[in-house]
């Protein structure tokens, strides 16, 4: 469910860039529709995503610059490098993929948001056991750019299925870049997503950015 008081303050700030003649940061909406065994839609909810980790803001700042990153040593405040899922820290050189792979992944942890995390606190694994969900494979990226308002959007979509035998509670989604090695984006869920047993989950992040500054 959208907040209309952050609604408004993401409004403000896009009013902000467009008098400062700067595109606004992408932002990300993320839907989620649960179905159950019969296919009876019975979850439809669209919450705002807005935690972009250090993974994302140095990505996206070594693509813009092509600078010599920091080397493999930290991952922290003053350090231009990447942090993998595995815990093993990349140069940001070597991490800007020759094409970006992006993939949704979901949890059941509650920690509180850190720009410096790189894994879901508690990521739900891929099977039929308990407490797992089957991951289908991402859907193909879908882009569309809409003239009156001059928006680029793009929706990445992915389906889970819920055959572990008992309901499972969706607490956080997020996204991870190349290849399923760099968390870059984490969204605490509220309210959470309760998934029953055999129904199916649909997780669409849609990203969007506002080039009226510019075009």
């Amino acid at each position: 469910m959208l907040n209309p008081i952050e609604e408004a303050k993401f409004a403000e700030l896009k009013d902000k860039c467009r008098e400062l003649g700067v595109p606004a940061p992408p932002e990300i909406h993320i839907g989620f529709q649960v179905h159950d065994k019969n296919g009876v839609l019975i979850f439809d909810d669209l919450q705002r995503g807005h935690s972009w980790t250090r993974n994302y803001y140095n990505l996206l700042y070594a693509c813009a610059t092509s600078g010599v990153g920091s080397g493999s040593a930290s991952f922290m405040a003053g350090y231009m490098s990447q942090k993998r899922q595995s815990g093993s820290i990349d140069n940001i050189i070597a991490g800007i993929p020759s094409s970006l792979i992006l993939t949704i992944i979901v949890g059941t942890g509650d920690t509180a948001f850190s720009v410096e995390q790189t894994n879901l606190a508690t990521q739900i694994a891929d099977g039929s056991g308990a407490g797992q969900l089957s991951h289908q494979p991402m859907a193909a990226a879908v882009s569309t750019y809409t003239a009156g308002t001059k928006t680029w959007k793009t929706t990445r979509q992915r389906i889970f299925n819920n055959n572990s035998g008992g309901i499972i509670t969706l607490k956080e989604v997020g996204i991870l870049s190349d290849n399923y090695t760099y968390l870059v984006e984490r969204s605490l869920l509220d309210p959470a997503v309760a998934v029953p047993v055999g129904a199916q989950l649909t997780v669409t992040y849609e990203i969007t950015m506002g080039f009226s500054a510019i075009d």
